[in-house]
C-alpha cells in the first residue's frame, strides 16, 4: 500500500474552454491536499481560457507541443512535480470526494487508475445520453475485472516516472483520438497496470446533437482502424478500448448483424420472402448482445434512455463502413 500523502499533480488541457473550465477547476481545487497542484496548459485558446483558469487559482501555461490534446498534456506533465500525474478533461466534472478515491485507488498498486463515465448526463437530447451512458454501461457492466487494457485521458493517473519513461503522449496523433489508447498500449506491453476505479464517477458537460454524435463516432473508428494498421506488433495489447476484445463481443457481432437487419427491411418493403427473416435474425442477434444496454438506458434515462436505445442501430452501421475506410485510407498512405 502507498502511503497516503502521494503528490498529485492535476494536468488539465484546455481548447476554447471558458464555457466548462470554471465548473472543472472549481471541484479540482476544493480536493487538492498538501502539495498537489492544479496545472492548467492552454492549446492555443481565443476565448479567454486562460485567464479565466488563473483566476480560479490555477497554474497556467501554453502549450508547447504541437496542437492538440497529447501535446498540451506533455507539457503539463513536464510541469508536474507530483509522483502521480492525474489527467483531466476541460468538460470533466470529478465528484466531490475525488481526492480520497483517487488516493483510495492509487494505494491498491496499480501505475495508473482510470476513472469511470458517471451515469449522470446533461442536457436533455438523446444523442448525449446515448454517448455517455453507454460509456457508463460498459464500464461498470461490461468489464468484468478490476484491471483494463486500455485507458481514457477525461480522467486518468498515472505514475510520472512511468509516464516520462513512456515518453509521454504521441503528439502525431491529432485531436483527442486514441492517443490514450497508444499510450496504454505502451504501459501495459512494459509490464504496467492500470486499475479501473468504478466509484469514480465523472460527469462530462458535453452536449451532442445526433449529428455531432455520428460524427464523433466515425472519426474515432477510423482513427482506431488507423491506429491497428499502423502500431508495432510489439505495442502491447491490439485492443483499442478499455474492454477486452471478449468483453466487446456484442458490439463486434452487432456490426456484422446491422447489414442483415437492413437488407432484411429493404426485402421486405419490396415484397420479398426472406426480407422479414433476415431483419429478425439480424434485430435477434443485436438485441441479444445489447439488451442489458437498453434495459439499463430506459431504467437511468427514462423515456430520453428509450430514444437513446434506438441510435444503438445507427452506431453500429458506421463500424464496417469506417472500417473499410480506414483500410482503403491506409493503402492510400494515409498514417493518421
Amino acid at each position: 500500500m502507498e502511503k497516503n500523502t502521494v503528490r498529485i499533480s492535476v494536468v488539465v488541457p484546455v481548447h476554447n474552454s471558458g464555457e466548462t473550465i470554471e465548473r472543472v477547476l472549481e471541484v479540482l481545487k476544493a480536493g487538492l491536499e498538501g502539495e498537489d497542484e492544479l496545472i492548467v496548459v492552454d492549446d492555443r485558446s481565443t476565448d479567454g481560457t486562460a485567464v479565466l483558469a488563473a483566476g480560479l487559482g490555477a497554474r497556467v501555461m501554453p502549450s508547447r507541443g504541437k496542437p492538440g490534446a497529447a501535446g498540451a498534456r506533455n507539457t503539463g506533465a513536464a510541469a508536474a512535480g507530483g509522483e502521480w500525474i492525474l489527467f483531466v478533461d476541460s468538460d470533466a466534472v470529478a465528484p466531490r470526494n475525488w481526492r480520497a478515491r483517487m488516493t483510495e485507488a492509487i494505494g491498491e498498486g496499480a501505475d495508473g487508475v482510470q476513472a469511470v463515465y458517471g451515469r449522470e448526463t446533461v442536457g436533455s437530447d438523446a444523442a448525449t445520453f446515448y454517448k455517455n451512458f453507454y460509456y457508463h454501461y460498459t464500464f461498470t457492466r461490461r468489464i468484468k475485472g478490476d484491471y483494463i487494457t486500455g485507458c481514457g485521458t477525461f480522467f486518468f493517473a498515472v505514475r510520472r516516472k512511468i509516464f516520462a519513461d513512456l515518453g509521454g503522449f504521441d503528439e502525431n496523433i491529432p485531436g483527442a483520438t486514441v492517443e490514450d489508447a497508444d499510450f496504454a498500449a505502451r504501459l501495459i506491453s512494459g509490464g504496467g497496470r492500470i486499475r479501473i476505479a468504478r466509484d469514480l464517477e465523472v460527469l462530462h458537460l458535453r452536449k451532442y446533437t445526433f449529428g455531432q454524435l455520428m460524427r464523433y463516432e466515425w472519426n474515432m473508428m477510423v482513427s482506431k482502424v488507423l491506429y491497428l494498421l499502423r502500431r508495432d506488433g510489439d505495442h502491447g495489447s491490439p485492443s483499442v478500448s478499455m474492454a477486452r476484445p471478449s468483453e466487446m463481443l456484442p458490439v463486434l457481432l452487432g456490426a456484422a448483424a446491422i447489414w442483415p437487419l437492413l437488407a432484411g427491411l429493404v426485402l421486405a418493403a419490396a415484397g420479398m420472402g426472406p426480407g422479414a427473416g433476415a431483419a429478425l435474425l439480424g434485430f435477434g442477434l443485436i438485441a441479444a448482445g445489447h439488451r442489458g444496454f437498453w434495459g439499463a438506458a430506459v431504467e437511468n434515462g427514462g423515456w430520453r434512455g428509450f430514444r437513446a436505445a434506438w441510435i444503438t442501430f445507427p452506431d453500429l452501421a458506421l463500424v464496417i463502413p469506417a472500417l473499410l475506410f480506414g483500410l482503403v485510407s491506409s493503402l492510400a498512405g494515409r498514417k493518421y
